[in-house]
């Protein structure tokens, strides 16, 4: 079995004061004893995580497939600008809302502007307009941002805990998968 994530990013490139949200997060999480308190070897990287624990089961679709017994289990926390891409799940399809053409079959250098941090835009190869990279669509989802969550190796969330989610980020996020 490969490894796999799901990642909920704040659909904002730029969330402010992220770390203060970390904790605020975090703290909910741990309340609800959806995760561990203290960091731990329990994901993938070396920055450990917080570890998988019983309160999960009531926010997960199946939760006879949470991963107790695996050791990739937790959640890794980033607060860097990242692109929280699909990985082995690919990009099938990226559209562009000025032009609505897909543009998944050029090379992806037109990210590298929002990569650094110099915009919150990418400029389409196709029509060479430049819109927020949240305007876009990609699918399966990706993620822009420089706060995300990613749950090593659990099953769907459940529409309730996606809005519970939303609700104390305060805005919409993307829903991540990843395969690697």
């Amino acid at each position: 079995m490969s490894d796999y994530s799901i990642s909920l990013v704040p659909r904002q490139s730029t969330y402010l004061n992220p770390e203060a949200k970390t904790t605020e997060i975090l703290k909910w999480l741990v309340a609800i004893d959806v995760v561990k308190p203290t960091i731990s070897d329990c994901i993938l990287g070396s920055e450990g995580g917080y570890a998988v624990s019983e309160g999960a089961k009531l926010i997960v679709a199946n939760p006879t497939r949470l991963p107790f017994n695996l050791r990739n289990n937790g959640l890794e926390i980033s607060t860097n600008r990242s692109v929280f891409d699909a990985r082995g799940n690919g990009l099938d399809e990226l559209i562009c809302p000025l032009c609505v053409k897909d543009i998944s079959g050029f090379a992806y250098e037109f990210l590298a502007p929002w990569a650094t941090g110099k915009t919150d835009s990418i400029t389409c190869p196709q029509c060479g307009i430049g819109s927020d990279i949240h305007s876009f669509e990609f699918i399966p989802t990706w993620g822009f941002s420089n706060l995300g969550f990613t749950f090593w190796s659990w099953p769907q969330f459940t529409d309730a805990f996606l809005t519970d989610f939303e609700y104390r980020l305060g805005c919409q996020v993307d829903v991540v998968c990843q395969h690697l």
